[in-house]
């Protein structure tokens, strides 16, 4: 795409392969975990660990975070308070079963293939700037970029909007006439 000739082997590339290999890097578990692929989303069930949390801290539990976590969409229940801090740790003053949808890394050759041909063209306008700078590429790149991250989307999400896997009674099942007013069971 930046008029070099076609990458076959990352063995002894000049620069722009080198940089092309740190872009993929840099670039693929940031786009990962933007949390709107689907197929990188899963919800797992955390681990509490036997470990005391901080001393003076109003944290009384903590849970070892999965091993392929890239990014929290959401935790549940949501009825308390928690935070993740370093060492893949999640703090919380709540006590019981934690579940935690997520993003998670997957190996380059298990990308769906709309999501490969996206991510292709960001990789190229990353570099159409800062390696191969030819300000008129970026421009083009950018914008088939957009139009391949559209496809990609509309692909991940089978045409539907990319909502939380869990549903919450409170939320869908708000002014029904079962659930009185507000969906607080109060008539």
């Amino acid at each position: 795409m930046l008029g070099h000739a076609p990458i076959t082997t990352l063995e002894n590339g000049d620069k722009l392969v080198v940089a092309a290999e740190q872009a993929f890097d840099l670039l693929l578990p940031s786009i990962l975990s933007s949390g709107k692929w689907r197929f990188c989303t899963t919800i797992s069930v955390l681990s509490e660990l036997n470990e005391d949390p901080p001393e003076g801290s109003y944290w009384t539990a903590v849970y070892q975070l999965p091993a392929s976590y890239l990014s929290c969409i959401k935790v549940y229940p949501q009825n308390y308070v928690w935070d993740i801090y370093a060492n893949r740790r999640l703090f919380t003053n709540w006590s019981g079963r934690v579940l935690m949808e997520h993003t998670f890394y997957v190996e380059p050759t298990n990308l769906p293939p709309t999501f490969a041909h996206y991510f292709s063209f960001e990789v190229a306008s990353y570099l159409a700037l800062s390696n191969a700078q030819k300000a008129d590429f970026y421009t083009v790149l950018s914008r088939e970029k957009n139009t391949q991250l559209a496809i990609a989307l509309g692909v991940d999400t089978n045409s539907r909007p990319n909502f939380s896997q869990i549903q919450f009674p409170v939320l869908t099942k708000r002014d029904s006439a079962q659930s009185g007013a507000m969906g607080t069971g109060l008539a």
